[in-house]
């Protein structure tokens, strides 16, 4: 076969890749390689945790709460793993939320969880106090989406793990090829420079950004509803897809983020400590955008604690759940 039409397969074979990434009943976030290990842990004993230290008074321990907002696509069989293992040290209240791909992976699902949370507010079933929020992979925007949208969700320690993944079509870009190569179509990615990638990305971005901002305004008029809140957060987070970026940065919306999840939101205050726990070299992070996240928690005043580690993608909780506890326990010591 030609070289061109090779090359033109691989290109048509990588857009069609990244779009799986945002379509409803996308493959699992990370291909059979990546997933092997995060099966395997899910489907063996864990290392025995240690007993909740009893009371100097003999009662028993308090009670400790942590939701999970899960990675893209896990499956239900590992979102129960990580639950048992926060039972296992100690936490007899623990919510797991998952992260769908369909609904958090495109601006177009960002729109629809944001309204529904917008509609629900304090009667949202995330509306309540937790002792730990623990946002693994895209649960970084699946907590933004929440808190943004007037939920009133709190926490003590909030546990950033394999993330953020940030609202900009870099970050996604960034993640998509990763995934790419892992389902061993490297060579496909490296055919399709990342610059058209990126620009593809934004292309679809900036289409989207002008469907929804006419959606929204038909909802308006059909209901007789202002829909403020909603109204402000669709124009502020649409402006730099609606301009390609080239009136406004997609650093915008990210900023908004932090801002909502370190520190300012409608109704929630912001948590009282940030732990950041990521493996540096980890493809399908921005190490950038980690870095720029951190500094970010720190300037609005958050206190932050980091812990590297070696494992991959979100597997920490899986290989090595004892690293997890033991760096939150660290950042409630401080």
């Amino acid at each position: 076969m030609p070289s061109s039409s090779t090359a033109f397969l691989g290109l048509v074979a990588l857009v069609a890749g990244a779009a799986a990434l945002q379509r409803p009943h996308a493959p699992a976030a990370f291909p059979a390689a990546a997933r092997a290990q995060t099966t395997a842990a899910a489907g063996a004993e864990s290392p025995a945790a240690p007993a909740p230290t009893p009371t100097t008074d003999g009662a028993a321990p308090p009670s400790k709460s942590a939701l999970v907002f899960g990675f893209f696509a896990a499956k239900d069989r590992e979102l129960n793993f990580i639950k048992k293992q926060y039972a296992k040290y100690g936490y007899d209240d623990v919510v797991v939320e998952p992260s769908a791909i369909a609904r958090l992976a495109r601006p177009s699902g960002w729109y629809k969880v944001f309204r529904e949370n917008a509609g629900l507010g304090k009667d949202h079933h995330l509306a309540r106090h937790f002792d730990v929020v623990h946002c693994m992979s895209g649960g970084f925007l699946h907590l933004y989406l929440t808190r943004g949208a007037g939920v009133p969700l709190t926490c003590d320690t909030l546990l950033l793990d394999s993330t953020p993944i940030l609202p900009k079509p870099a970050a996604f870009v960034t993640f998509a090829r990763q995934f790419i190569r892992d389902l061993g179509a490297g060579r496909l990615v490296d055919l399709f420079p990342r610059v058209l990638h990126l620009s593809i990305v934004r292309a679809r971005w900036s289409l989207t950004a002008l469907r929804l901002r006419l959606q929204h305004r038909l909802l308006r008029w059909s209901s007789g509803e202002k829909l403020g809140h909603l109204t402000a957060w669709l124009r502020m987070s649409s402006a730099a897809a609606i301009s390609g970026g080239a009136l406004t940065s997609f650093d915008e919306i990210s900023k908004h983020a932090e801002r909502t999840i370190f520190s300012s939101s409608p109704r929630a205050e912001p948590p009282k400590r940030t732990v950041f726990l990521h493996n540096p070299d980890d493809p399908y992070l921005s190490h950038d955008d980690v870095l720029a996240t951190l500094d970010a928690a720190r300037a609005l005043g958050m206190p932050t604690h980091v812990r590297e580690v070696p494992t991959n993608h979100v597997q920490t909780i899986f290989r090595d759940p004892k690293t997890v506890m033991a760096a939150l326990a660290e950042a409630e010591a401080l």
